[in-house]
């Protein structure tokens, strides 16, 4: 079984855990990597004023990043899981884990991020500023979602080929998820859902939500948690399994 998150925009390059040093590793050798060389090669090619505009950022944001692609090949490294610091990696706590969770999250847990494609969370990644919705002058298709989706499915059937149970929960946003293109999976993908009952009706609260996706991975990894059936159990912020709601495919998590 294999967890799939979102990253985050705050990233933090501060130095990570000194436990985490024995699984400190470099980015391996996947057709996803020309992807990001197109994409730094686009991002190059854009001016601060650019880059606001696209990424709807300040103009502090706007040439931070430029500088930050122009300067890219210097920039500090740090593992995924601890680099991004948003509300998900908050709840997540990866500063708990120990190193035997770090292990089972190296084999279990996937970030998808829209420059780096499908990330492993000790793979050591740099500051970067984009985001899937992004639509960027030059690229070769009309997403960066489906930009992703080839090589994000060929990675994680090659991955799942070692799980004992076939299965892809999916953690990530919208945004994200429509990279992961499930009808080319080796695999049966999972979608979580979470939400919570305000004035008699079911409603999605987003940040709620996300702070739950969090949380919920960090209880997968704690837990080695290794089956959807195994999940149904994991009440995350106060969000249990409704069976009512949910099908095979969907699960639904309500906070009443």
């Amino acid at each position: 079984m294999i967890t799939i998150i979102s990253p985050a925009k705050s990233m933090d390059f501060n130095p990570e855990p000194e436990g985490s040093l024995s699984l400190l590793g470099k980015w391996r050798a996947h057709s996803g990597r020309n992807n990001t060389h197109e994409l730094l090669a686009i991002l190059k090619g854009l001016s601060a004023g650019q880059i606001g505009k696209i990424m709807k950022v300040s103009e502090k944001i706007a040439k931070q990043n430029h500088q930050r692609f122009q300067t890219y090949e210097n920039l500090p490294e740090k593992p995924a899981i601890f680099a991004y610091v948003g509300d998900v990696y908050k709840k997540m706590e990866p500063g708990t884990f120990s190193l035997e969770d770090l292990e089972f999250a190296q084999d279990n847990l996937r970030i998808i991020s829209a420059f780096y494609g499908l990330v492993r969370p000790m793979d050591k990644i740099k500051a970067y500023r984009l985001e899937m919705v992004n639509k960027l002058p030059g690229a070769p298709v009309k997403s960066l979602a489906l930009m992703w989706q080839e090589d994000i499915a060929q990675m994680i059937n090659e991955e799942i080929k070692t799980h004992p149970n076939k299965y892809v929960i999916n953690l990530a946003s919208d945004e994200y998820s429509a990279a992961i293109d499930a009808a080319s999976l080796d695999a049966k993908m999972v979608n979580i859902h979470f939400r919570e009952i305000r004035d008699g009706v079911l409603r999605n609260i987003a940040i709620n939500s996300k702070r739950a996706r969090g949380r919920m991975a960090g209880y997968i990894i704690k837990g080695r948690i290794g089956s959807p059936e195994e999940l149904k159990s994991v009440s995350a912020l106060h969000y249990a399994f409704d069976a009512g709601l949910s099908d095979e495919s969907n699960f639904f998590f309500v906070n009443s």
